[in-house]
């Protein structure tokens, strides 16, 4: 039976990464993937649970290299949101840190592939009922078209606002192609959210590519044209995904999709004309 991925890691050379969940989403395919009907999911009951929903898993990535602890994304944190469809429960993130034999103050850098809801309400947590960082320690990055689209008062800011403002005065912004240390490249990926962002990481000949949410689940390596419903420019996110299946599919690489199920890596393969994703656990 499909279920959301489990702690895990992958070892590249020097770099050890770490997968940490923090909880699990559920949705109706069709609604999460609102081009798609019924029929197109016939081939892809293995990743539908009993009740006919996609499971998603919700967590964050542990980066250990040397002299360096770095975080990427930090989950949804406690908590349910329960909206049509949609069923997302988190707050595992920091027993599975120390599951891994780590504490927040370990952390001295925390990297956002993007600001949505269930990639940074777990950098907070309440004390005495008022909002603080739950990595004290810790640098925050994140691609500055990202920051900056919260310029914008139509943007969507309520379900992520204690963590904006948190951020705010300690927020580093970064740029595409720029390493915030050595073995670590920021990726542009947009579409998703504007400034929404991947990382390569490189350790001798190995790469991994952590993906965010460039991709939600790993239907879309096959079909990269299906419109994710939270892709704030559609067509910018299918180009995305195309370009980076063609990074992915290059030898020795491992990608590494946060909300795919069972497991979160994974390699691309290109056979006859198709790319196709096969799991590593």
């Amino acid at each position: 039976m499909v279920t959301a991925a489990p702690q895990q890691h992958l070892l590249l050379d020097t770099i050890r990464i770490t997968y940490l969940p923090d909880g699990y989403a559920l949705f109706s395919p069709t609604d999460l993937f609102p081009t798609t009907t019924a029929l197109d999911w016939q081939p892809y009951q293995h990743l539908l649970n009993r009740n006919g929903r996609l499971v998603s898993s919700v967590g964050a990535y542990i980066i250990q290299a040397p002299n360096h602890v770095i975080l990427v994304d930090a989950g949804y944190g406690p908590g349910q949101h329960i909206e049509g469809s949609i069923f997302l429960q988190g707050g595992e993130l920091l027993s599975n840190l120390k599951h891994a034999g780590l504490a927040p103050a370990d952390i001295d850098i925390v990297f956002f592939t993007h600001l949505h809801s269930d990639h940074v309400r777990g950098i907070s947590q309440k004390v005495n009922d008022e909002p603080t960082l739950t990595f004290p320690n810790a640098h925050f990055l994140v691609r500055s078209a990202e920051w900056q689209r919260f310029a914008n008062p139509a943007e969507p800011r309520s379900d992520v606002e204690d963590q904006l403002k948190l951020l705010e005065p300690r927020i580093e912004l970064i740029e595409e192609g720029e390493s915030f240390i050595p073995e670590v490249t920021v990726l542009a990926t947009p579409g998703h959210t504007t400034g929404h962002a991947s990382l390569l990481v490189s350790s001798s000949d190995q790469r991994a590519i952590l993906l965010g949410d460039t991709f939600h689940s790993i239907v879309q390596i096959e079909h990269p044209t299906w419109t994710n419903a939270f892709d704030r420019d559609p067509e910018l996110a299918k180009i995305a995904r195309k370009q980076m299946l063609q990074e992915l599919a290059k030898p020795a690489t491992i990608g590494i999709g946060t909300h795919f199920s069972d497991s979160v890596f994974g390699r691309v393969i290109l056979a006859q004309g198709r790319y196709q994703w096969h799991m590593q656990r």
